[in-house]
């Protein structure tokens, strides 16, 4: 199997994508064409996939700012959809840019990335690759991979399983957790994830404002999700990715019988890693760890949401504004949900 196929698998895998087959690119073409450029092609082509994980992970914490009861708990599934904007469908190559990756007509082109529309080779630019200024070969350029043709939204999705304890005096701990899974076979890969967050009821400390009818929280999360994937475990090659991302906001919320309204405005930043390890060899060179990848997010979040509580079960939704704006919808059970904070007595000293 190529080694790019093997990248686009890495990425299905965490975003549920089904049609990962359609984006055909010769990967050790590029390879041969040099790291410098290898790198710099193959990051503005995966640029969408792997900051739409970045703004995933930071989202889907919470569906109201009232925290439990000591020891009481809830249990979420919920699925964060990153939307991929228009203008991460295509990025800008310019000849300028490159050394031995050049269009064959013109000296910019706007190509698809991995999130773009998936176009046949006759709409695709040419690429000729050089050695040593000698062309060496030529290929249209990478098509994306079409998800809008096939998919409600052109988005990165990003499932998570979530439980939530109450602690003391307003304060709930939320963990995400995702056990080392292996990929297959125990050489194939694995993956795992891990999540902490804590919200605190801040209205218990702010006279006259603890008397009004609605919950007002403080909220920071932490998520960690790494993934490594076989490219050829005989060769001891494999493609790894680390997503890292942090949160921290206001929340409110007001309960209206069976409805909770829910929002929150802050901070959120993220960063990903992508590295492809282990020696390769193409035709005239042979690379050690030849792709090294880095992706930042970071800027201000708000959200919206809608809670329906029927008992112990939790259906909920939100939108999140931001670069890549986030939906997310998800079901839950939840136990022993704290009572208005306008209930919650002053702490001493307060």
């Amino acid at each position: 199997m190529k080694i790019y196929t093997r990248i686009l698998l890495i990425t299905g895998l965490m975003v549920s994508m089904a049609n990962v087959s359609k984006a055909q690119l010769d990967f050790d073409s590029f390879l041969e064409a040099g790291l410098a450029d290898a790198n710099k092609l193959l990051e503005a082509y995966m640029a969408p996939a792997f900051k739409g994980i970045g703004y995933g992970v930071n989202a889907g914490w919470y569906n109201t700012a009232r925290p439990h009861k000591t020891l009481g708990f809830d249990l979420n599934i919920s699925v964060n959809a990153a939307i991929v904007p228009t203008s991460g469908e295509f990025f800008t190559f310019n000849n300028a840019d490159y050394t031995n990756v050049k269009l064959s007509n013109g000296t910019s082109a706007q190509l698809p990335t991995l999130f773009g529309p998936n176009l046949g080779a006759d709409d695709l630019p040419e690429l000729r690759f050089l050695d040593n200024g000698e062309e060496t070969i030529r290929i249209s350029a990478p098509t994306g991979l079409g998800l809008d043709e096939v998919l409600p939204m052109n988005a990165v999705p990003s499932p998570m399983i979530q439980l939530g304890i109450g602690l003391i005096k307003g304060t709930d701990l939320k963990i995400r957790y995702t056990p080392d899974i292996s990929l297959g076979d125990e050489d194939e890969g694995s993956v795992k994830l891990f999540g902490i967050g804590v919200m605190h009821d801040i209205k218990q400390y702010l006279p006259v404002v603890n008397k009004l009818p609605f919950d007002l929280s403080m909220f920071v999360g932490y998520t960690n999700l790494k993934t490594s994937i076989a490219v050829d475990s005989d060769l001891n090659q494999f493609a790894e990715f680390e997503t890292k991302g942090t949160v921290v906001q206001a929340l409110i919320s007001k309960k209206i019988a069976l409805l909770t309204v829910y929002g929150g405005l802050g901070y959120a930043k993220s960063k990903t890693t992508f590295g492809l390890n282990g020696v390769y060899t193409t035709e005239n060179s042979s690379y050690t760890d030849p792709i090294s990848l880095a992706y930042e997010n970071g800027g201000l979040k708000a959200n919206v949401g809608l809670r329906i509580r029927l008992l112990f079960f939790n259906l909920f939704g939100e939108y999140s504004f931001q670069e890549y704006s986030t939906a997310t919808v998800g079901i839950g059970f939840s136990f022993r949900e704290g009572a208005s904070s306008t209930n919650i007595p002053m702490v001493p000293g307060i």
